[in-house]
């Protein structure tokens, strides 16, 4: 079967995992680094991507244009076998590989480290924000460390440290030397140990063949979700060139299921700027770079926080099976708590957003506990088309208030025909009673769920007015 070949901090690593000596095909980046690499600065905590010590630098040649990209990922979510055609740089890297030099001064200079354990992953996070020529302003750098926590009330002078690079003149984009990878076979890759198989399809057609070979096995990709844990059998999707598609028509944006929530974030937004605050909250940098748009809508979560994007938009879900390609609305995807229309053997292809017809106004808004890296209480995507101040079309979809993401359809109906106004807003407000439900949990109780949603349809007239003339 086939060696895992990936390269870290400049040095090739080829791993065969029939050997007896090998790291499970389950093992994590992170528990590869430390244990069998011995390499501990990259720092174990919450193993579950919420706290960014383990954070690391993954290099690979972009799908499209074959060039060098750089960006940061929790290795305590990324499994070995996606290394594979990769360069992984740590905070051991050397200068040559990682200019890191610099922020780390700058670190040092401010008194930005206390304990240790969070700096490797901040000093890492705010490298990719200087690579990638990033604002140094309070509100860009907030942005990319949302990911990194520290319990030693550090933020301040680790702000400080990350805003006075700005001035800092050791700071060169391009003096790094080019990175080395592993040639990558145009075909599938199978690795197989004690009986268990974790495959990367190249293309859809080997997707198909591995389902058939292994049809108890799961597909996955970023490994964000309720694949967190799982050790069996894998079919990882995350170099299915077909899925890995962005098309743009005149009619509508398509992504395909392996997108990343980064690229739907700068895809969508370009036409949907709306969404670019609503997925900054959907979790942190690091895990927007391994979380994919197939994975949370298929996960059937009620309180997914890309279905009411999608019911908002009308969107469409391409899937493939053994007879074809059909669509499915969004709407009718979901068909229960945890369940989705696809058939046996089918999987999600990719999801058509239609463009906006002109006069439609947008509004997204999550709301949980904390405002990143957490699942949301209640989650909510609205679109409103006004004919001058009249609302001729409405949707207002909800996650978390029913045991699916749903549409509010007795508030839009209450909605359509009327003058978008803040008195009807609180009028159909009233309507919400009729349309959902919701049940208590951990994350909050009906009465405030339903509180919550009320208060988001204010927040949809309020977002509307300071752009628009009041009404």
């Amino acid at each position: 079967m086939d060696i895992l070949r990936f390269y870290i901090n400049g040095k090739l690593r080829e791993i065969d995992f029939s050997r007896s000596d090998s790291p499970p095909l389950s093992c994590s980046l992170l528990h590869y680094l430390r244990k069998y690499e011995k390499m501990t600065g990259t720092k174990e905590v919450c193993g579950k991507g919420d706290c960014g010590a383990c954070t690391v630098v993954v290099a690979q040649k972009d799908e499209v244009t074959g060039k060098e990209k750089r960006f940061t990922v929790d290795s305590c979510l990324m499994r070995l076998p996606r290394l594979h055609g990769k360069h992984i740089l740590t905070i051991e890297a050397p200068p040559q590989y990682l200019q890191t030099e610099p922020i780390r001064k700058a670190f040092l200079r401010e008194r930005a480290s206390q304990c240790g354990v969070c700096s490797p992953g901040m000093v890492l996070s705010a490298y990719i924000h200087v690579k990638n020529d990033l604002p140094l302003n309070r509100e860009e750098i907030q942005r990319s460390l949302s990911g990194n926590l520290c319990r030693c009330s550090g933020y301040q002078s680790i702000m400080d440290a990350i805003l006075s690079l700005g001035n800092d003149s050791d700071i060169e984009s391009g003096g790094e030397l080019p990175l080395d990878f592993p040639p990558m076979e145009n075909r599938m890759i199978t690795f197989v140990q004690n009986g268990l198989v974790y495959v990367i399809p190249h293309n859809i057609e080997d997707l198909f063949d591995a389902r058939k070979k292994y049809p108890r096995a799961r597909i996955a990709s970023g490994f964000t979700g309720s694949c967190m844990d799982y050790k069996g059998d894998v079919i990882d999707i995350s170099a299915v060139c077909e899925l890995l598609q962005v098309m743009v028509t005149s009619k509508s944006i398509t992504l395909g299921a392996a997108c990343n929530f980064e690229t739907m974030k700068k895809e969508l937004g370009r036409f949907y700027p709306y969404m670019i605050a609503y997925l900054d909250d959907f979790g942190s940098v690091q895990v927007r770079n391994q979380a994919t748009i197939g994975g949370n809508i298929s996960d059937g979560s009620p309180v997914g926080d890309i279905m009411p994007l999608c019911l908002a938009h009308d969107a469409v879900c391409v899937v493939c099976g053994s007879s074809g390609q059909r669509c499915i609305d969004a709407a009718r995807f979901t068909t229960g708590y945890r369940q989705v229309a696809l058939k046996p053997g089918e999987v999600l292809l990719r999801v058509e957003f239609p463009l906006a017809e002109k006069g439609t106004w947008f509004f997204a808004h999550k709301q949980s506990r904390r405002r990143n890296m957490d699942i949301c209480s209640v989650s909510f995507a609205a679109s409103v088309k006004l004919d001058g101040k009249k609302c001729t079309s409405v949707r207002l979809a909800y996650g978390g208030m029913a045991a699916i993401p749903s549409r509010a359809v007795q508030t839009e109906r209450f909605l359509k025909g009327k003058v978008f106004s803040l008195n009807n807003c609180r009028k159909a407000a009233a309507c919400l009673e009729r349309d959902f439900s919701p049940i208590s949990d951990i994350r909050g109780s009906a009465a405030y769920r339903m509180d919550v949603a009320k208060n988001m349809l204010l927040l949809l007239y309020e977002s509307y007015s300071g752009n628009h003339d009041r009404a």
